[in-house]
């Protein structure tokens, strides 16, 4: 599966690429703080590619990060409960059944 999808990936990376190259014409780009007055097009797509794929990946680490963090704090949990449950199941039931008020038989 991994071959797969690496495959696909280097077919999407090709295509990409000789759609770029297609794009040779040049535009006027006006940032906030900065202006481009000659910048070619296939430029322009590709910083605005690669900065959302930038920004999606970082998403995606935190977002995977704070789950399995999240997983860890829940096992720990369930372990804490494990471990009471086995105690509550270890206790005698008839401790103190037979005994009088003063503790002797």
């Amino acid at each position: 599966m991994k071959l797969i999808k690496t495959f696909f990936l280097i077919i999407v990376m090709l295509f990409i690429t000789y759609f770029l190259t297609l794009n040779t014409s040049e535009v006027y780009v006006d940032l906030v703080f900065y202006q481009f007055p000659n910048a070619p097009v296939s430029m322009i797509i590709f910083g605005s590619l690669s900065i959302g794929v930038f920004s999606g990946y970082l998403t995606a680490i935190f977002s995977i990060l704070s789950v399995k963090a999240e997983i860890r704090n829940l096992k720990n949990k369930n372990t804490g409960l494990d471990e009471e449950l086995s105690n509550l199941r270890n206790v005698s039931i008839d401790e103190g059944l037979y005994e009088d008020e003063e503790g002797v038989l």
